[in-house]
């Protein structure tokens, strides 16, 4: 496991490479609901090291793709903002996550999955999910986009190997097709090593380190080496000899399709619809749209709306000159006292001294 410090060598090369954008970006990043992860590279690799579980501790990033490599550190209390708001994301890419070390928690569309070292899974494009850590860990993470794989598919078709022409009867072309042919139907695939296989964390490290360094330290071929191993990986996964493979379809449940757009109108109009307008815009009465609320968010309608509003109101009150009294107005107090009052619940301190901290 020592292998995966990062060393001063692949400092300086990272550092090198550094691109001023990253291949991955955020739309919808202010949304506490759900954000887009949009990547505009035909694959790419994440390496996670997560040094503890203390507030204090930290997780080096090191994102790369072709010509693009940037390392970057987060705080292990940052890091895990998203666990405790629930902050999910989905993405129009395909994700392997691989466990290299440690344990993770995967919240997968609001359930928690337990990930140990050398499991890994694999979600579609339009599966919600978050990872948490909570100890130590090195995780790996390979998104490949739509056209990479469909490149990928379309040389094993035309390869001179026999045996390379039947990923079209394999379970990874299926579930891959079947994302591609009916796009918003969640799914993902996990992995857990066999009896039989038990150096699994130690091939993943291998097959990982060997694409970061190719990635890293490009010649001549490497984007045809980069590919091999990517393919190698995956049908190592999907050996039924190193690994046990499983598909999960989750039904979409109209009821959290309901909350999905209950949360998105909020957001949109920070959290000032009221129950007729809801009403009017979903076509449910507002006793059903409360249930649905108390269900997924544990509260009621209105609580549930003052939510979104307190996060405008400090939104304002960093980004805008404007007087407490004219923000509580704004966004439709009935006072400036009760505006006080339910903006310290929420964020411990006074909007005057959420200001003052955020100057």
């Amino acid at each position: 496991m020592d292998n995966y410090k990062i060393t001063k060598e692949t400092m300086d090369m990272i550092n090198t490479l550094n691109s001023p954008a990253s291949s991955i970006n955020v739309r919808n990043s202010e949304s506490d609901f759900s954000r887009f992860y949009h990547m505009d590279v035909p694959f790419q690799l994440t390496l996670e090291y997560c040094s503890g579980s203390e507030p204090d501790d930290y997780i080096n990033i090191v994102t790369l793709a072709p010509d693009r490599s940037i390392l970057y550190q987060e705080s292990f209390s940052t890091k895990n903002y998203a666990h405790i708001r629930d902050i999910l994301h989905f993405h129009d890419y395909f994700e392997f996550v691989s466990v290299l070390k440690g344990v993770i928690i995967q919240k997968l569309e609001g359930q928690n999955h337990t990930y140990t070292a050398g499991d890994s899974c694999l979600l579609n494009r339009s599966l919600c999910h978050l990872e948490h850590y909570h100890s130590p860990a090195v995780v790996l993470f390979v998104g490949l986009s739509p056209d990479f794989l469909t490149q990928l598919f379309t040389y094993a078709k035309n390869s001179s190997f026999q045996n390379e022409k039947k990923i079209s009867d394999s379970d990874f072309y299926r579930f891959i097709n079947s994302d591609l042919k009916n796009s918003g139907k969640k799914a993902y695939i996990d992995f857990h090593p066999t009896h039989e296989n038990s150096q699994n964390a130690e091939q993943l490290h291998m097959l990982a380190d060997s694409m970061v360094r190719t990635l890293l330290y490009p010649g001549f071929g490497a984007a045809h080496q980069i590919r091999g191993l990517i393919c190698n990986f995956i049908e190592n996964l999907f050996s039924p000899v190193l690994y046990h493979h499983t598909l999960t379809e989750l039904d979409t449940d109209s009821d959290f399709l309901i909350f999905t757009s209950i949360s998105l109108l909020f957001e949109k109009s920070a959290g000032r619809m009221t129950r007729a307008e809801l009403e009017q815009t979903l076509s449910y009465s507002s006793d059903y749209l409360n249930r649905i609320v108390n269900k997924y968010a544990g509260m009621c309608l209105f609580d549930y709306s003052m939510t979104f509003r307190l996060k405008k109101a400090a939104k304002y009150l960093v980004e805008s000159k404007d007087s407490i009294s004219a923000i509580a107005a704004k966004l439709q107090f009935s006072n400036r006292t009760h505006f006080y009052a339910l903006f310290k619940e929420k964020y411990g301190v006074t909007p005057k001294e959420y200001r003052k901290m955020h100057l």
